[in-house]
């Protein structure tokens, strides 16, 4: 009797051992994918809802995390093998790990992209007209961005006095928190930041697609339109290579179902997304990989 207890209890303990490996080091075979709560990532949720990444060969588990410094960590300790994170976030990210690594082993392996356009939002308690910003806060990334040029000119064809605009100038990173806490009454920005002011309730007063990067400094045309770029680690070419081509096959979803992925993994209502474009995949540009070098992965 006392010897089958010590048994069931070893056995136990074995089993523990494995489900705590398993949590750690992930299942073999399996694709562990961060993402961020964002409705910028229509390819990747058709890819999962369609049977895409199945279709290629692909076992994918998707973990949804809440910030990009999760999925940074996550990538960092290996929890995860691919991570989803806004430039910005993710050129810290592997500027750190280079330095720690003679040879980076996180490589950027792909970009998720949403159309350009100009758009300006104004603060959700604000009933006003394009005509009425005479005296408003706008915010804006810089004077000489193409936004701001091409919103001076579009505007000032409905009569808007645009001397009259008081403009300030911050990163697009803090137009929306400026926004929600009323330090400016609207912002001018591109079209995937518009999105996630009306997801909260703000109101776009203008909108261009027609705009498209102008090469300025705060918008350089080799990253103006990407949102997220694509981290991976650990794998081989193989899967880098199936993970792309089911990206890419989501990319041409309608946008029917790119909205209903969206909203099944995300939670986000059916507006405003069905006013607005999806994102799509797309592989790093010659003019990325020129600019950003090793961080790039290569086939």
């Amino acid at each position: 009797m006392k010897k089958f207890a010590l048994l069931t209890a070893f056995i136990i303990g074995v089993g523990i051992l494995i489900i705590f490996s398993l949590s750690l080091g992930g299942e073999k075979g399996v694709v562990r994918v961060g993402y961020p709560n964002s409705p910028h990532l229509a390819p990747l949720f058709v890819a999962e809802d369609k049977g895409i990444f199945k279709n290629q060969g692909l076992k994918v588990v998707l973990k949804k995390f809440g910030s990009s410094s999760e999925i940074g960590y996550a990538l960092l300790t290996k929890k995860i093998d691919i991570g989803l994170m806004e430039p910005p976030r993710a050129s810290s990210l592997l500027k750190e790990h280079t330095k720690e690594h003679k040879q980076a082993e996180i490589k950027i392996a792909g970009t998720i992209t949403f159309p350009y356009g100009a758009t300006l939002v104004v603060r959700k308690d604000l009933a006003i007209r394009l005509t009425d910003l005479e005296g408003l806060k706008i915010a804006a990334e810089d004077e000489d961005c193409v936004l701001v040029r091409q919103f001076k000119q579009d505007a000032q064809k409905y009569g808007v006095n645009i001397d009259q605009i008081n403009f300030i100038y911050m990163g697009c990173d803090t137009m929306l928190p400026a926004l929600e806490a009323r330090k400016v009454d609207a912002v001018l920005t591109k079209g995937s930041y518009a999105l996630l002011a009306e997801l909260e309730g703000h109101k776009t007063l203008y909108q261009n697609w027609e705009v498209k990067p102008g090469g300025d400094e705060c918008c350089p045309v080799y990253l103006a339109h990407i949102e997220y770029f694509i981290l991976a680690q650990g794998l081989e070419a193989k899967t880098i290579n199936q993970l792309r081509a089911g990206l890419e096959a989501a990319s041409k979803a309608s946008l029917e179902d790119s909205y209903k992925a969206i909203i099944n993994h995300t939670g986000f209502p059916a507006e405003p997304l069905s006013n607005f474009p999806v994102a799509e995949y797309a592989s790093p540009s010659e003019e990325l990989k020129k600019e950003l070098g090793e961080w790039v992965w290569k086939e």
